[in-house]
């Protein structure tokens, strides 16, 4: 997959190619480079801590009994039944989102039957992106929408579980996590979904007709916006934190204010009653206002009436949190509203929108028509000094901040009033007492910290600008002021210093860090020691997606991957989650979710960068992280049971760990799934697939489903855990769609060559699968699977169809043997019963005796089709269809190898599960393992060394302990040289596999090596096809011979069968026995004849019972038999000989 992979060049990885430019990436942290499979015991089958095989499980729960009709399959099908034809062009459409989707439909509550419904939703918004309906951006945007309105739900849902604290109290922790999710995709937006450099300060406005090029402050600000990257990125933060405002603002009912809540009237009032009483109104009025003026309480120094205090109180909050929200206008608004248009007039000093407008507040700024707002800011600012006039302003709104902060100090309200004009004028000491969030605390650094930096870049641009011209030039001259001062310090000293153009002062310059990055880790330091003093506790999720937007708003994207992200994810929150099944804490599904689509939004948007000079290990290692990110949601999707979502985050990861992930997949889906459920999880693989590759998408090969799902079944030949079975249950995949059909031919037929060396579990295996997985996969019978790719026309698929046409015969022989054994069993044991009690003297034992009789009689008759079609195989040899090329030769060269794995043959004593085929018969222990390897290629060496000269220099014998993949087994492999080599070797293998070879040395010379069962074989097709028939033909033959025995003890008069002992007699055949299959096959034919002659006898005496005969031709007949006899033993002895 390298080699595929260096191909595709250097492209966005959000394509799923191999994106490292350093080359192999050998330098990468081994933890997180792509799996390759192998060792090692899995510790869970959950998804984030598998290794990549599944632990052993029962096979059989996901198998479906299936009874198809021949109206599908291969074979006389109309093209298309499998698949429709257009489905390389369009993905699933149910998993698409519909036209004029809105987030409302998106994230609305109780949306599907899985628990996490926002999942859906996140993979219908991907889908969209895949589909071209909406851009990277777009989906960014929709992710919030879902979380927020899922959040909303949960609250909703919580309201209502008042009573139950835990339920409660739970989502409410969920609904906090997906705020603060929706938040972070927010701040994403912000910072990379508009990456035009004019967002979010704008233009500042269009140009005044007249005036030329003359710009006014605001849009010299923007100006500095667009060219500075650093204030641009502060910007853009400071955007996000005052939409976030915003959203909470309108989420919130909050009562309105009366158009009189402004005006002092309750104050009016006790003055007046004061100037009835002629002074003697009381203590209060001693304390309160003498005069009405919005000066009057910070230059008296007295305070309001009580009840005017809390409405002035209540105003200032509401001001403060529309400032926080960047609406400046509305807060202006809504002073005038109130009766407070001075207070408006103190608001306006940066114009109509505020001092420097972000987001949504500039675009409605440019929006100003620029003969009207625009020429009238222009004109004041080129009377009065732009520069000099908004630092003015500035320094007047640090004066209110601080003496209303004094003020609050020491009546202990006025706390929004000053942090109302310390926003104003960057005086961050006076706006944090009121912020109560982290957000607040971010916004009061970043947005002083910005409105200060633009302030000093626009005051030395001024500074330049003015070159050697008079310092004063402005409303206010700096002789008067300095006169005015005197020498006084304080506010006219520093009101002298900003006339000389020295905004900010330096009291703001020291309260705020000197860098953005600086100011964003204040404020996270101040908000962290405001939650200690106040003993508030952070949740860890919040505390986490407050690291992901610290690390976005600073670029820091390796750190968050390398590091925060993948140790989140991979370690898990022990103390929140709990730990998974294997002891290791378990991940929150929701980080995963947003792990796996920030990786996703990551590569859309070009974030995923490294710093210059590390585009080699580190950028790869960048990548490959995300890659493993995503694959930990795949696989949590896979263990929640969201199929259908698993193939569209497939497309997007790379070749080798796409593979990988879905061989676990389908390894689970056949521990657990249906098969309608493996068919369904194949045909969303195959179209998603190929709807990925028809749109340019990576590394997604042509057939790329089919290519994953022939990787899945050979996989499963190479290893031991679920037995055959497994191995039978993995060929399904194979079969569900019509460009996998040779294929799973071809596998059909490998994995029949293995089964029939596998003893009783092999035979079980094999007839399952050709009984009931291929039908079922394939939607027909297999009979007409076979016929349709017969009728392909191409010579080499015809004769494999024909070689499964003879397997699919062959284990339907051995099932329906298997299957007669336990009838015969059973009627033997009636009858045993019914003999017993006849010597007993019991009543009812007549009856029950002619009923044992007559069973048998009926089973006779069942049994003479199964003998006559297993003879009938024998006779045409109908394994000779095995698919079989001699291997070319040259000499000297070792051409071919046979090499098979075995287990242990314990014959009855083999373990329920071996025989059942549900696990492989394996050594004890790898003494015993060694022991049996070393014997066994002695053996096979003394053999070879007994083989012709020639054949013997051709043949190298090699056997050890299994890998390690197939533990508990021996590997014997044979090299050959040429074709008679090649099948020499495959008869000695044969006599291994059954027991009868030779040991090479020992004081007993009768002793052998095994018997043994084979659990895998990799030889060339020839030598595969002499060892089967070398195995299977005696097997059947000694079947044939067991029926006729039964045949004949169950009192069938008839001589069906009795060419069995010439038919193993003849060259081709006899050479396959083994000198204890003779044996058996003579002992069986012995035991027929004396059963038939025994009831020839019983006839005859019936018959004379019944009406006599003449002695003569009694002993006559007598003769003949014993002649006939006698001939019988001839040739079974002619045989042996053989």
């Amino acid at each position: 997959m390298q080699a595929d992979a260096d191909d595709l060049g250097f492209g966005n990885p959000l394509f799923a190619s191999a994106m490292s430019p350093g080359g192999d990436g050998a330098d990468l942290n081994p933890v997180y480079s792509p799996a390759t499979g192998g060792g090692g015991g899995s510790r869970s089958a959950v998804g984030l801590r598998r290794l990549g095989f599944l632990p052993p499980s029962a096979i059989g729960a996901g198998m479906q009994q299936h009874a198809p009709e021949d109206t599908a399959g291969l074979g006389g099908q109309e093209s298309g039944d499998w698949m429709e034809d257009d489905a390389s062009e369009q993905p699933p459409m149910a998993s698409l989102v519909g036209t004029g989707s809105s987030p409302a439909s998106i994230a609305a509550a109780g949306l599907g039957s899985r628990e996490r419904p926002e999942e859906e939703e996140f993979a219908r918004v991907l889908g969209a992106v895949m589909h071209g309906e909406a851009d990277a951006a777009e989906a960014v945007r929709e992710y919030a929408a879902v979380c927020r309105m899922r959040a909303a739900a949960l609250r909703e849902l919580a309201s209502s579980q008042l009573q139950r604290a835990a339920r409660y109290m739970s989502l409410k922790e969920q609904a906090e996590e997906l705020e603060g999710e929706a938040a972070t995709w927010q701040l994403l937006w912000f910072l990379h979904g508009l990456p035009r450099r004019d967002f979010p300060g704008g233009s500042g406005g269009g140009f005044v007709d007249g005036a030329g090029f003359s710009k006014t402050v605001r849009q010299r600000a923007s100006d500095l916006l667009f060219a500075d990257a650093e204030l641009n990125r502060c910007a853009r933060t400071v955007a996000w934190l005052e939409f976030l405002a915003g959203e909470a603002l309108d989420s919130e009912h909050q009562a309105p204010l009366a158009s009189s809540d402004g005006v002092w009237a309750d104050t009016r009032r006790r003055l007046d009653a004061a100037a009835a009483a002629r002074g003697f109104a009381g203590r209060e009025a001693v304390a309160l206002v003498t005069e009405l003026d919005p000066d009057a309480p910070t230059r008296q120094h007295k305070a309001l009436q009580a009840d005017d205090a809390k409405d002035e109180e209540r105003l200032a909050a509401r001001l403060f949190r529309l400032l926080r929200a960047g609406r400046m206008t509305e807060a202006r608004q809504l002073c005038e509203a109130v009766g407070q248009p001075w207070r408006a007039a103190s608001l306006g000093g940066g114009g109509a929108q505020g001092p420097l407008p972000l987001g949504a507040a500039a675009e409605e700024a440019d929006m100003m028509d620029p003969a009207g707002e625009q020429a009238q800011d222009l004109a004041a600012e080129v009377e009065g000094g732009g520069v000099l006039l908004r630092a003015l302003w500035r320094w007047s709104c640090f004066q209110l901040a601080e003496r209303a902060g004094a003020a609050a100090e020491a009546a202990g309200s006025g706390l929004y009033e000053a942090a109302l004009y310390g926003a104003l004028s960057c005086h961050v000491a006076r706006v944090l007492p009121v912020c109560s969030s982290w957000e607040d605390s971010c916004w009061a650094y970043l947005r002083c910290w910005l409105d200060a930096s633009v302030d000093s870049a626009l005051a030395r641009q001024q500074q330049d600008a003015a070159g050697s011209e008079g310092e004063g030039d402005g409303l206010l001259a700096a002789d008067a002021l300095a006169a005015a001062a005197g020498g006084a310090g304080g506010a006219l000293q520093d009101g002298l210093a900003v006339v000389h153009g020295a905004w900010p002062i330096s009291r703001v310059r020291d309260s705020l860090p000197p860098t953005f990055e600086e100011a964003l880790r204040a404020a996270t330091n101040s908000r962290q020691a405001a939650a200690a003093a106040a003993g508030a506790a952070i949740s860890a999720a919040a505390a986490r997606y407050r690291h992901v937007q610290a690390a976005l708003v600073l670029g820091q994207v390796q750190d968050l991957v390398c590091r925060s992200l993948v140790g989140w994810i991979t370690q898990g929150t022990a103390a929140e989650e709990g730990a998974g099944a294997d002891g290791v804490p378990a991940c929150p599904p929701g980080l995963m979710r947003f792990g796996a689509h920030l990786a996703l939004s990551l590569w859309a948007l070009n974030i995923a960068e490294v710093a210059e000079g590390d585009a080699g290990a580190v950028y790869a290692q960048v990548h490959d992280t995300l890659q493993r990110v995503l694959q930990m949601y795949i696989f949590h999707l896979i263990d929640t049971g969201a199929h259908g979502l698993v193939p569209r985050y497939a497309c997007h990861l790379r070749a080798g760990l796409r593979h990988t992930t879905y061989h676990i997949f389908f390894e689970q889906l056949l521990a657990q799934g249906s098969m309608e459920e493996c068919r369904a999880a194949y045909s969303e693989a195959s179209q998603w697939f190929a709807f990925w590759r028809s749109r340019g998408g990576g590394d997604v090969a042509d057939g790329e489903a089919a290519i994953i799902a022939d990787k899945a079944a050979q996989h499963s030949r190479f290893e031991v855990g679920g037995g055959p079975l497994l191995r039978a249950q993995s060929a399904r995949w194979l079969c569900f769609a019509e460009d996998t059909a040779v294929a799973a031919l071809r596998q059909a037929n490998v994995l029949c060559r293995e089964f029939a060396l596998g003893g009783a579990g092999g035979i079980a295996a094999g007839s399952a699968l050709l009984g009931e997985v291929m039908p079922a996969a394939l939607g027909c019978p297999l009979d007409s699977f076979i016929t349709g790719l017969e009728g392909i026309g191409d010579a080499l698929v015809a004769a494999e169809a024909a070689e499964l046409r003879a397997w699919a015969l062959y284990f339907e022989y051995e099932s329906e043997f298997a299957g007669w054994q336990q009838l015969y069993a059973a009627a033997v044991d009636a009858l045993q019963q019914a003999d017993q009690a006849a010597a007993a003297g019991t009543a009812a034992a007549a009856g029950d005796l002619a009923a044992a009789q007559q069973r048998l009689a009926e089973l006779a008759q069942q049994t003479l089709p199964l003998l006559q079609a297993m003879l009938g195989f024998l006779e045409q040899r109908g394994f000779d269809s095995l698919v079989g090329a001699a291997p070319g030769t040259a000499a000297g060269v070792l051409l071919a190898e046979l090499a098979v794995v075995v287990g242990p043959d314990a014959g009855p004593e083999t373990a329920a599960e071996v025989q059942q085929g549900a696990a492989f018969a394996v050594f004890s222990s790898m003494e015993e393992q060694q022991g049996q390897a070393a014997a066994l290629a002695a053996a096979l060496t003394a053999a070879v060394g007994r083989l012709k000269v020639e054949a013997a220099r051709q043949i190298a014998v090699a056997a050890g302990p299994a890998p390690e993949d197939m533990p508990g087994l021996v590997s014997v492999a044979v090299e050959c040289g040429s074709p008679e080599a090649l099948e020499a070797a495959a008869l000695l293998l044969a006599r291994a596999l059954k027991g009868s070879l030779p040991m090479a040395s020992g004081n007993q010379p009768e002793a052998t090596v095994g018997p043994l069962l084979a659990a895998n074989m990799d030889a060339p097709p020839a030598a595969a096809a002499a060892l089967c028939r070398a195995i299977c033909y005696p097997r059947l033959a000694l079947k044939c011979a067991a029926l006729r025995e039964a045949l004949a003890f169950m009192g069938h008069r008839g001589e069906e069968g009795k060419e069995l002992a010439v038919l193993a007699a003849q060259d081709d055949l006899v050479c396959l026995f083994s000198a204890a299959e003779l044996a058996e096959l003579l002992q069986s034919e012995r035991a027929a004849i004396v059963l038939q002659m025994r009831n020839r006898e019983q006839e005859e005496q019936q018959q004379q019972q019944a009406g006599g005969e003449s002695a003569g031709e009694e002993q006559a007949r007598q003769e003949q038999q014993q002649a006939e006899g006698q001939a019988i033993d001839g040739e079974a002895a002619q045989g042996g000989t053989a």
